[in-house]
């Protein structure tokens, strides 16, 4: 069976309508693989045409593992096999640094540091003028750069839209007017805070999250060669490259997990949750040291003993190259369990 691709469908009129005359007359899947921009979700007639006959497949940055060739299943091991990820790794922290700092773009990941800052201009100049033009006519088109870096600056951070507004100068409700057009063309995405019973104290704003660790660490001016100097935000950018490794390995798992962050105003943090659609919980802690310690498990720790039964492993993902269980249900693991495990 040929399947027929069109790019960029979302510009001609009058397309979903044929193609829901012909999908209703041969319903076999696979027939038509529609790519474009983020306007394809948003085009006229797509939802009334093609409602229940089409999947919608988010298509992020390389993961890891589709670089190395390799599947990448972490996420579904947590949940099925957690203890098999225990296992160390021969990375060194200069090679995951790099990796953070290239990020997933496929033509990014053969290019000189010169020929990358290249095409990340390039690709920022499109994204922010042209693809957001296309989304939604706005005034001040040129203040999506500036928005785009000061989220670049909060990348891993709880997401405070009065505190960006105060710092573009410019009023809160504009200002998540540009969040919701850099969210629709995939250049940031929100974690939200999850919502338990297990304190009434629970801060509900969600994180930010720039969608390629690459280009975050283009938007801040650092390289792989300075990234892990002092004062450089490797944390927030380590664990970007983590929230987005998660989030490409949940369009393709099987366990189907859904993604949260979890912080009470008594302190307690865990840096993503994941939770079955069973109950069961699993929490990734994100730091960038390469000796890792007890104390760095503790909101892991506050998750597992308040959940019981419900908490299901969790993670500290850490440089250090060695594997460290702390107990039955928790364990320091390199970055490179993610797609090495």
């Amino acid at each position: 069976m040929d399947t027929l691709v069109i790019d960029e469908a979302q510009l001609e009129p009058g397309l979903f309508r044929a193609i829901k005359a012909e999908v209703d007359r041969d319903r076999r899947p696979g027939r038509f693989l529609l790519t474009g921009s983020a306007r394809l979700l948003s085009a006229p007639d797509m939802a009334d045409a093609l409602v229940g006959r089409v999947e919608i497949i988010e298509l992020w940055p390389f993961s890891q593992g589709e670089r190395a060739g390799i599947a990448d299943g972490f996420v579904d091991a947590l949940f099925t096999a957690p203890r098999e990820l225990i296992h160390g790794s021969d990375m060194r922290r200069a090679d995951l640094v790099d990796r953070i700092a290239t990020g997933g773009f496929p033509d990014i990941v053969a290019r000189s540091p010169s020929r990358r800052r290249a095409w990340f201009d390039n690709y920022l100049t499109t994204a922010t003028q042209s693809v957001i033009r296309e989304i939604s006519p706005i005034e001040r088109l040129a203040e999506m750069p500036r928005v785009l870096r000061l989220c670049a600056a909060r990348t891993g951070a709880e997401l405070n839209v009065s505190a960006l507004a105060n710092d573009l100068s410019i009023p809160a409700r504009t200002t998540a007017g540009y969040l919701a057009l850099l969210e629709a063309a995939f250049l940031i995405h929100r974690v939200p805070a999850w919502s338990t019973n297990l304190s009434r104290k629970v801060i509900r704003r969600p994180k930010l999250v720039v969608s390629d660790s690459g280009l975050a660490c283009h938007l801040l001016g650092v390289t792989g060669a300075t990234l892990d100097r002092p004062g450089r935000p490797l944390g927030p950018l380590l664990e970007t490259f983590v929230a987005n490794e998660i989030r490409k390995q949940l369009t393709w798992s099987t366990e189907r997990p859904s993604l949260w962050h979890f912080r009470d105003r008594g302190g307690a943090e865990v840096d993503l949750v994941l939770e079955h659609p069973d109950g069961r919980v699993c929490g990734i802690e994100v730091k960038a040291t390469s000796t890792p310690r007890a104390e760095d498990l503790r909101g892991l720790r506050y998750l597992a003993e308040r959940l019981d039964d419900r908490f299901q492993f969790g993670v500290l993902l850490t440089a250090a190259p060695e594997a460290t269980p702390f107990g039955p249900t928790l364990a320091a693991l390199p970055v490179s369990t993610l797609w090495a495990g």
